[in-house]
């Protein structure tokens, strides 16, 4: 009988690994470390302003969405001062392009004068209506309706039947077209009334000289895009 005798090899003890020293560092090591940390204290306030900056410009942001409120809010206000001169005959609000204006003084006693407010309302229901003319349907709403309207199959138009069958006929064939008439006849409306309480409020054209003329222009045009172009930043951020 063969009896196994124990791997001598396996049942010695293993020696312990030294452990490993690690290595000084020298003066470079310090420079590099120094040189890393004044670069540091260098571009802190440059990494503060862009951290600032990119809240502003970044969507979903709290700031981000302060300037679309702030946008709209603005261009409100500048689309008041038109409405306010032409629908109650205020003096303008703004001194631009003007001969007179209500003064500091005036700006004071606005937040009282009720003829104010109902001007600002009305803008910015103006710049509401406008706003969503410009930015249309979201695509998936767009979508969603199409993929339901597809689902009612029109038949053939009846003949031989009385002119009520007909008649409703015609209602189920142009059913919804007419809120979407209505629509796009209101924001007219809106568009209409905007544009004409901005030059008539702000005429360019009393000027001689092209310069003043332009820059009129430009301002009318600026004043009336400003709150939807606001109302447009500040919706994408809810």
């Amino acid at each position: 009988m063969k009896y196994l005798t124990p791997n001598k090899s396996n049942s010695q003890p293993k020696p312990e690994s030294s452990p490993q020293k690690e290595p000084k560092k020298g003066g470079s090591d310090y420079l590099e470390l120094l040189a890393r940390w004044i670069v540091a204290l260098i571009s802190l306030p440059v990494i503060f302003i862009s951290h600032i900056i990119a809240q502003f410009v970044t969507p979903g942001t709290p700031g981000y969405k302060l300037v679309g409120a702030i946008g709209f809010w603005i261009g409100t206000l500048l689309s008041t001062d038109s409405i306010w001169q032409v629908l109650f005959q205020g003096k303008p609000i703004f001194p631009w392009f003007e001969t007179e204006w209500i003064g500091w003084l005036g700006w004071l006693q606005l937040p009282f004068n009720l003829l104010f407010w109902i001007s600002f309302g009305i803008s910015a229901l103006v710049q509401v209506m406008e706003a969503r003319t410009l930015r249309g349907k979201d695509p998936n709403q767009a979508k969603h309706e199409f993929e339901e309207s597809k689902q009612y199959t029109l038949g053939s138009k009846p003949n031989g039947n009385i002119d009520l069958t007909v008649a409703l006929w015609g209602d189920y064939k142009r059913a919804g077209m007419k809120e979407r008439h209505t629509g796009g006849a209101i924001a007219l409306f809106f568009w209409v009334l905007d544009i004409t309480t901005t030059f008539v409020g702000r005429n360019p054209f009393r000027y001689t000289n092209p310069a003043a003329i332009l820059g009129c222009f430009a301002y009318n045009c600026a004043s009336m895009m400003a709150g939807e172009i606001g109302y447009n930043i500040w919706k994408l951020t809810k």
